[in-house]
């Protein structure tokens, strides 16, 4: 007999079943499937995380808080007040010119043509208030 033969029959190998050759292939896909899921799961869960951070972000931008928008509902109050105020200065001017305009036509209420002077100074003090609005614009 050859001396591989003999070899092998007194070796105390048992015979590999084909079976078992297989249980291992099937194992070693099962674990490399199983592997590959959780690198999906963690992708997965890593973008909803990622996604919720980023619109709970969005939900605090300084732009939207209580206090920013307390803050600038205020100075919208100061500007208008600003503006009422600049409104009744600047037609102080108006007024006195209306009422003088008003007196002379009530005074002359047969010649208001007398009244010319009156409606003249009316007259240049809308134009200089609208002069002035003009220049605030620009």
């Amino acid at each position: 007999f050859s001396p591989a033969l003999i070899s092998r029959l007194s070796s105390p190998h048992e015979p590999v079943a084909p079976s078992s050759n297989t249980d291992d292939i099937v194992r070693r896909r099962l674990a490399a499937e199983s592997a590959h899921l959780r690198s999906q799961e963690a992708e997965i869960l890593h973008s909803i995380s990622a996604a919720l951070e980023k619109e709970n972000l969005d939900r605090e931008k300084p732009g939207m808080s209580s206090q920013v928008l307390g803050r600038d509902i205020e100075e919208i109050r100061e500007k208008v007040e600003r503006m009422k105020e600049k409104k009744n200065n600047e037609s102080e001017g108006v007024k006195l010119a209306r009422q003088s305009v008003e007196q002379c036509y009530l005074a002359n209420e047969d010649k208001p043509l007398d009244c010319w002077k009156q409606v003249e100074a009316f007259k240049t003090e809308v134009a200089k208030l609208e002069q002035a609005f003009v220049k605030s614009l620009q």
